[in-house]
């Protein structure tokens, strides 16, 4: 049998973490369970798992607290995805994760169905992630201007002409997203993936308030636009004057 990936479950509970298991294995997924946060680490070093399904309430240490010890570990082990299975489904536990670097977020009880599409997400998209060191000028941008904009990742800040414009840490992180792919049209879908990571409501519409949203707070501009493409999605375009 071909396995898809070896996938670490920990969570505290035998039976979410069997009923896990049996799904996982029923889609090729090699799967160990640990009960504990202890032998996270070391578990990861040694097994090398693709993904971590990880319990934020554990009984020797926070869900939260292993993601930052996983984010701080060499490379490759630092890009491992993880997906939080959580029963704490409050919009600030879910930023905190995000803010962590944690890829998915399912708030239980949930499908086991769905979590396996969640898992195959997630691990579409690490496989276009590098896994090797980058040289500095090769690493993640956090800042980006284009024409009178500037935005800044690390700080959640936007300027235009100078100015601060006030967007929410989404919009925020969607603006950057088109900005860093100019020219380039995605689907509604396309940025639910890649800018909610599947975690949002409102399906679409999501994407569409937030586009509006971003047009009334930034304004029309005569070097850039956030144009959309009807019936397809949006895209960041730069305007070339001649």
């Amino acid at each position: 049998m071909s396995l898809e990936g070896k996938i670490l479950v920990v969570d505290d509970e035998p039976n979410i973490s069997e009923v896990v298991r049996l799904y996982l294995e029923h889609s090729q997924y090699e799967t160990i369970l640990l009960y504990r946060g202890r032998d996270v680490i070391k578990t990861i070093t040694e097994e090398r798992p693709n993904l971590v399904l990880l319990d934020i309430m554990l009984p020797d240490i926070s869900g939260y607290e292993l993601c930052e010890q996983i984010r701080r570990m060499d490379t490759p082990f630092n890009h491992t995805p993880i997906i939080f299975l959580t029963a704490k489904g409050e919009s600030i536990d879910k930023l905190r994760g995000f803010n962590l670097g944690v890829d998915d977020y399912l708030v239980k009880p949930f499908d086991p169905n769905e979590l396996v599409a969640r898992i195959k997400a997630v691990l579409r998209r690490a496989v276009h992630i590098p896994h090797e060191p980058a040289p500095p000028q090769s690493s993640p941008r956090k800042w980006l201007e284009i024409g009178n904009i500037v935005i800044d990742l690390e700080q959640y800040r936007v300027t235009v002409d100078g100015k601060r414009v006030e967007l929410t840490p989404k919009e925020i992180e969607l603006l950057f997203f088109l900005m860093s792919n100019p020219g380039r049209v995605f689907t509604r879908e396309d940025l639910l993936g890649y800018v909610w990571n599947f975690d949002f409501t409102g399906g679409t519409r999501t994407v569409d308030a937030h586009v509006k949203n971003l047009r009334k707070k930034l304004g029309q501009h005569e070097s850039w636009n956030i144009q959309t493409l009807w019936g397809i999605g949006y895209s960041f375009e730069v305007v070339q004057h001649v």
